[in-house]
């Protein structure tokens, strides 16, 4: 029985001893199989491959150049002397370490430059990219253009160029991140805020109204945002009025101190909508007393639609052949041939528009200015002359007939050259008037005062004039 109980242990012991052996080479095998960690800066531009053969190679990045790359018989020196001439790689860039860059100095004078670290970062750099995207307002698929790819392969190899829907989330990502910093600054400083809004409706019939906020830090600095860019139900005034309080509560702006608009009426009864909506909050300073602020730049708009009436068949007739001229490409492309034999640059024409403030005034200033080649144009195209006589005229233009179908205001006289130009001197008052009221950059509700007693002061002495045009434009001013 003993003799039993010993065969019993030395199989035991066998057993045991087998188990060790196997669980070794498991380990072994393991660890042959766990790949060691490249720590050769030539694995940065190289990357590992195995050929038909079994033999290890490594395949540089971009010039595809193949080295034996196996580690316990070759290493890694014919790697690293590749880098160090191949014409293809990106200047032997390094993106663990930091480079230097010379920057030009804010506020410093011309050519004065510091210089600073820099270091690749793809995040970063997808920021900037959305940055460009949206102040050069550019398509979301303009990063999918062969063109851009081509010029970041060669400024930038190393940037993963992300495609149109990364880039969209990113933009919103900025949006947000942006958004966050506003609320803060507003929730930490609790200033007043003035806001302008405007409202307009779209080719496609939809109505939209934007509402910008203007403030002063704490440096005495003006700042300018728009916060609000949205689709509106209607252009009534309480529907204006919800819109602005549902963006100010938004923004956790309850502090306004004036509200700028235009001369409408829904924005009179938006205005007073929004003046019981701050009483609610308690933040209605003077009771709304001076909430409303009209807008300056469209009163003189106004000002000078009223005034140009008196003296419309000459404005008419300009008018009438800067549109044209404008309506073919055959006719512009005779009219600007009649600017190189006027030794006159190729500039376009400018039409006016009524809801564009100082537009008739630089449709008549270029135009004075293209005065011989106008008259030269009209030379050369009867049409013109039928046009302006009887309102319409079928002008054949390549494949299609233009059909011109306007009132007949009469021929273009010498007495309409004199006449506008003295309108367009008159205008120019009104011009840079409204340039100077219409900066954002710069507080304009304290400097224009001087101007406006100025302007009084010109419209009187037009009343009295002996010109008999400009003495009825001063008076319907």
């Amino acid at each position: 029985m003993s003799q039993d109980t010993r065969v019993d242990k030395v199989i035991a012991e066998s057993v045991a001893s087998d188990s060790n052996v196997v669980n070794q080479n498991s380990i072994v095998e393991s660890k042959a199989k766990k790949e060691r960690r490249k720590r050769s800066v030539a694995w940065d531009h190289f990357t590992s491959a195995v050929d038909s053969e079994g033999i290890k190679k490594g395949v540089c990045n971009y010039c595809k150049k193949e080295y034996l790359a196996d580690t316990k018989e070759h290493g890694t020196t014919a790697m690293l002397g590749h880098i160090r001439k191949c014409k293809k790689i990106p200047c032997n860039v390094d993106t663990r370490q930091s480079k230097i860059e010379f920057q030009s100095v804010t506020g410093g004078n011309k050519g004065d430059v510091s210089i600073v670290s820099w270091k690749f970062d793809q995040e970063e750099c997808r920021k900037a990219l959305c940055r460009m995207i949206i102040l050069d307002e550019l398509p979301f698929r303009f990063v999918e253009k062969e063109g851009f790819k081509q010029f970041m392969k060669v400024v930038q190899p190393l940037f993963r160029i992300p495609s149109r829907t990364t880039v969209t989330r990113d933009c919103f990502d900025l949006f947000d991140e942006e958004k966050n910093k506003m609320r803060s600054i507003f929730k930490e400083t609790q200033q007043r805020v003035c806001i302008t809004t405007d409202t307009w409706t779209s080719v496609q019939r939809i109505n939209y109204m934007c509402i910008t906020a203007h403030w002063i830090d704490k440096n005495w600095t003006l700042h300018k945002r728009v916060i609000n860019f949205c689709p509106i139900s209607s252009h009534r005034g309480e529907d204006l009025a919800k819109g602005i309080v549902k963006c100010l509560h938004e923004w956790g702006l309850h502090r306004i101190f004036t509200v700028t608009v235009d001369n409408a009426s829904s924005n009179s009864v938006c205005v007073a909508e929004l003046s019981k909506q701050l009483t609610k909050w308690g933040t209605n300073l003077l009771g709304g007393k001076h909430l409303h602020v009209r807008c300056m730049a469209h009163i003189i708009n106004l000002v000078v639609q009223d005034g140009i009436k008196e003296a419309n068949i000459s404005i008419e007739r300009i008018r009438q052949v800067v549109r044209y001229i404008r309506q073919s490409p055959a006719r512009w492309k005779n009219f600007q041939e009649c600017c190189v034999d006027e030794n006159l640059a190729k500039k376009s024409l400018c039409l006016d528009v009524p809801t564009r403030w100082n537009s008739t005034y630089l449709m008549l200033n270029r135009a004075i200015e293209y005065e011989g080649a106008i008259l030269a144009y009209a030379d050369r195209d009867i049409g013109l002359a039928h046009h302006l006589e009887f309102g319409h005229i079928c002008v054949c233009d390549g494949d299609s007939d233009i059909v011109d179908e306007e009132q007949p205001v009469g021929s273009l006289l010498c007495s309409d050259w004199d006449s506008i130009k003295r309108i367009a001197k008159f205008l120019e008052l009104f011009f840079k008037l409204t340039l100077k009221v219409s900066g954002s950059l710069y507080i304009t509700s304290n400097i224009h005062f001087l101007e406006i007693c100025q302007v009084g002061f010109c419209l009187s002495k037009l009343i009295s004039s002996d010109d008999i045009v400009l003495a009825q434009m001063a008076t319907n001013m």
